[in-house]
């Protein structure tokens, strides 16, 4: 039975999980855009809103520095695993890869969740592409919600664009029947 299932485990351990999912985050945070498995984008957007949501609170706190040190948290890994001692990694590499993380924090805190000051939830949407050829797994792109886009504004778009087209169509099917009886 399938009783107090809440969330997809992807065929990962419980730490793979975690990490691929705080990437997959990171590289939307970062390129606004991720191109991914449908499970997988559905898995990300419930990490990625509540990274929002930490962000808006920090843009709420006077100082805001407490969630940014919980943002950051979250989305490092393990440091010890990846720089141990005894390889020999220098402080360069390892300060490189904290700036990454905290361009990502940045990013989040500074440009990402002041655009959604207005909103209750809901900051990304998934756009499902069709299936992969060579395994046929559903594609989908995970993007951030724009500030003036909803559902029916994207609708009313795609029926004008199609309007549109459909009337060039007709305009140069005449076009042309007009030439082929002017020709005769």
């Amino acid at each position: 039975m399938r009783h107090r299932i809440r969330k997809a485990k992807l065929g990962r351990t419980t730490e793979h999980r975690k990490r691929m999912l705080n990437n997959l985050v990171c590289s939307l945070i970062k390129h606004r855009r991720v191109k991914t498995t449908l499970a997988k984008a559905k898995a990300a957007r419930v990490v990625a809103d509540k990274m929002i949501t930490i962000g808006k609170k920090g843009q709420e706190d006077a100082v805001g520095s407490h969630y940014r040190r919980l943002m950051a948290s979250r989305l490092q890994q393990d440091r010890k695993r990846f720089f141990p001692k005894k390889n020999g990694v220098s402080g360069k590499a390892q300060r490189a890869y904290w700036r990454e993380n905290e361009d990502v924090v940045r990013i989040l805190f500074d440009e990402i969740a002041p655009s959604f000051e207005g909103r209750n939830g809901g900051y990304t949407r998934v756009i499902k592409l069709g299936r992969r050829q060579g395994d046929a797994a559903e594609m989908a792109i995970l993007e951030w919600v724009s500030e003036g886009d909803s559902p029916e504004e994207a609708n009313e778009s795609t029926k004008s664009e199609n309007k549109a087209t459909k009337s060039e169509e007709q305009s140069k099917s005449e076009a042309t029947t007009t030439e082929e009886e002017a020709a005769t």
